[in-house]
This record gives structure tokens, sequence and C-alpha cells, in this order.
């Protein structure tokens, strides 16, 4: 049987904490200030006081941000457990410490030879979010070390370092809000948009319930609460069903396609 203890939960709320604790054991993990892109809420590491969590760096970093990062985890708080990471220059800077390092690139972990490859340098890896439940069982089931896997959030869909919507209201002369909803003119898709000042975060305008990926073995399921109401976090975690309309992903979607004679 999984424990739902497995549960990584990402916090934009101080409030999301007690209530998780209140139905079930959780570890917690928290955007970085400073190092965060597409959450509206960071936290400075002075700041973080729960025991065993974990610190989120999710920027890609420039020289001048990796001698900061350096600076500032050269007295890294002991209640921190881990770190969740983009850049691989981040691995040089913690490679030493006795953390749990998770490398999470949501686009990239999509097989188990990219998985086992990077699992020499770190302690686990997000699965991507891009590949179906088949491809995941796969990888979960190669891998030579236990994984991560989303199991709830809207799922980032792409980020930029420049700053897409105050470009936009710079050249259009509007005034959109940060964040926003947009939708795309194709497809008619919609995306959620956050900006900071280290750039642009796309999510994907649906909420992703995948549920079904917990009767894998995995180190964590990761909950990525952004933009998620308290209520539907812990109606997840109850197993109830959410106010919000969810959808499966790619679980059972192929995102690769054989194209037909003469397209």
């Amino acid at each position: 049987m999984i424990k739902m203890s497995k549960l990584l939960v990402l916090v934009q709320n101080n409030t999301i904490i007690n209530k998780v604790k209140e139905v079930e054991k959780a570890t917690f993990l928290f955007p970085l200030e400073g190092y965060s892109v597409g959450y509206p809420v960071t936290y400075k590491l002075s700041d973080i006081e729960e025991f065993g969590c974990y610190i989120l760096v999710n920027r890609v970093l420039d020289e001048n941000s990796i001698e900061s990062l350096k600076e500032l985890f050269k007295d890294f708080p002991k209640n921190i457990k881990g770190i969740v990471f983009e850049d691989l220059g981040v691995l040089e800077l913690v490679k030493d410490l006795d953390i749990t390092k998770i490398l999470w690139q949501n686009h990239l972990n999509a097989s188990f030879l990219t998985v086992n490859g990077y699992l020499k340098y770190v302690d686990s890896v997000m699965v991507s979010t891009d590949i179906t439940e088949e491809e995941i069982s796969l990888i979960v089931s190669k891998a030579d070390k236990p994984l991560v896997l989303p199991v709830l959030g809207y799922t980032p869909v792409m980020y930029s370092r420049r700053h897409l919507l105050n470009s936009f209201n710079m050249n259009y002369e509007e005034n959109v809000s940060n964040p926003t909803t947009i939708k795309e003119e194709v497809l008619k898709d919609e995306f959620k948009v956050y900006e900071n000042e280290y750039g642009t975060q796309l999510f994907y305008n649906k909420l992703y319930d995948g549920r079904s990926l917990m009767k894998y073995n995995a180190l964590y399921y990761f909950i990525n609460t952004v933009f998620v109401s308290d209520e539907d976090v812990l109606s997840f975690i109850k197993g109830e069903e959410l106010s919000t309309d969810t959808f499966d992903g790619f679980l059972n979607k192929k995102t690769i396609y054989k194209l037909k004679d003469g397209e």
C-alpha cells in the first residue's frame, strides 16, 4: 500500500501547512525568494521554519546569481532537508551538502535513459508531465532510484527569462494584470501566466489530476498548489472529488503522432 506521507506539497500560503498536517503527514516545498519563477509567494531561507522541508530553485541562473546563491548556501539551514532545482549549475553548489537533491526539468525527464543518467549525480528526478502513464510506469520500473511523480497542479508549459506581460503592456498600451489568463488563438487553449523580475511562467489552465500514478512506488508524490485552492488540495489528499474541473494531462494521450500521407 502506498503511504500518503510521501506527499511533497509546494507552499503558496502558510495556512496550507497546518491544514495538510491535520489530514495527512507530508513534506513541504518552499520556492526560494530571488531564485524562483512562476510562484507569487516565495520565501527567504531565514523565514522557513518548517523542519525537514525542501526549497525550490527553478530559475535559469547566470554567473551573478550562481555566485549569490553560493554565498547564501554557505550557512545552509539545518531544518531544510533538500532542494528541488532546474539549473544544473546548482548541482555544483550543493554537491557536498548532506541534503537530498531532486532535479526538476519538466520537459526533459521523459525517458528512463535520461533519468538514470541524471540519477548518477542526484538523489531523485521529477518525472515529466508530457508523457503517458504507460511511459511513466516504464521509467519508474527501470529507474535506479525512487522518483518524484507529479499528481496534482497546474502544469508548467513554458518559462522565459523575458518579461512577456510587461512587454505586451508596453507595446500595445494595455494594462493586463499579473497574474492573468490568456487564450491561444489556434487551438483556443487557455494558460495561466505569472511574471516576476526574473521572467515569465505559463501554466496550462486546466487542473492536472494524476492520482492514478499513486499506485506506483515513488520517493514523493508532488502537489503543486500554485493557483489551487486549499479546499481542492485537501479534497485531493482525502481522495474526494475536487470543486475545480480537472483533466489527466497526457497520461492517456500520446504527444507523438504519425502524420497521414500528404500531411
